[in-house]
């Protein structure tokens, strides 16, 4: 059973896939690691997906091929899907509007507060433009198991 949860946004999904130009990486790739021996929990909305897809697609670097790839392996990793209710979506609007991030950004944040975990991300800045977040966001660089 998983010793830690942690509800990690596209940012760092990208760094398992796809490195180039990247940094971080080890760090993303060590949360992986600790989650395929079992050791540690991830959950991501469903938005997530479709979110390191799109980083992917834009990646000059990677060919057709290897965005193919990606996306399968992308989804053999086993990962705990948050999927938004009507109730949640709002909250996360409400949030979005309060903090001026997107509500994109702010549906990774009521993952995270709903699970009573940790958010990490590489992208900190987008989490938490207000101070008003109701859930701890961990830059990926300072993340310690």
């Amino acid at each position: 059973m998983a010793s830690t949860t942690l509800v990690l946004d596209a940012s760092v999904g990208v760094k398992w896939l796809s490195g180039i130009g990247e940094a971080d990486v080890p760090a993303a790739r060590r949360i992986l690691d600790q989650h395929a021996r079992g050791d540690t929990r991830i959950i991501v909305p469903d938005l997530f997906f479709h979110e390191v897809c799109n980083a992917l697609v834009h990646k000059s670097s990677i060919t057709v091929e290897q965005l193919m790839n990606a996306m399968t392996t992308l989804f053999e990793l086993d990962l705990s899907v948050f999927f938004a209710s009507a109730e949640r979506l709002r909250i996360a609007a409400r949030l979005a509007r309060a903090a001026l991030i997107t509500e994109y950004d702010a549906i990774y944040v009521i993952a995270a507060t709903d699970s009573r975990c940790p958010l990490v991300t590489a992208n900190p800045k987008h989490q938490g433009k207000s101070g008003e977040t109701p859930c701890q966001v961990i830059p990926l660089g300072q993340f310690r198991p």
